[in-house]
């Protein structure tokens, strides 16, 4: 049987979030005892947005966070333009820049900590992004991460080493802990 993951995604509306995090919510907890067609969930959230601000997805409803590209502010909207103008002006050139990286890291830092929040939780991050093997990137992740970043160019090692991690925290984990594989 071909099973696939049930997909939910961050709302549009901000009235359905609380719906949507309760759905994904159930769906987890109730999945180890579930014979539906599924094979866990997937839920997408867009960094910065609803889902991303004071919300935790810790435990099983965060074990694998997926950050594609860069998140970056929108350097071309007046007020950001503003924002990364004024330093320039006022600390020199390249001030306006910093504070544009700054403000990327930041939010990726808080994205991945909305699934970290015990000694005894875990989850894998994929930086999907060419960018993140850049020594001036790197540099600005917390030390906890950069210290156990691993690069892989092909999917079949990647997978592997996934696969490997939460194996390996199975066994450290209490017996009531569940892993969905």
């Amino acid at each position: 049987m071909n099973k696939r993951k049930k997909v939910f995604r961050e709302p549009r509306n901000a009235s359905q979030l609380g719906q949507i995090r309760s759905s994904y919510a159930d769906f987890t907890e109730n999945f180890a005892v579930s014979s539906s067609s599924s094979n866990g969930a997937v839920l997408f959230c867009v960094v910065g947005g609803k889902m991303s601000e004071r919300i935790n997805f810790s435990d099983d409803l965060g074990r694998c966070i997926v950050m594609v590209g860069l998140p970056y502010p929108n350097i071309y909207s007046p007020e950001q333009k503003e924002k990364m103008t004024y330093p320039d002006a006022t600390l020199g050139p390249k001030a306006g820049q910093t504070y544009d990286e700054d403000l990327c890291m930041k939010a990726l830092n808080q994205s991945i900590g909305r699934a970290l929040h015990h000694m005894g939780d875990c989850a894998t991050i994929l930086l999907l992004d060419k960018r993140y093997g850049s020594a001036k990137i790197q540099e600005n992740l917390p030390e906890w991460i950069s210290d156990r970043l691993q690069h892989h160019a092909r999917f079949g090692p990647a997978f592997a080493a996934i696969r490997q991690f939460f194996v390996d925290k199975r066994m450290a984990l209490p017996e009531n802990t569940v892993l969905h594989s």
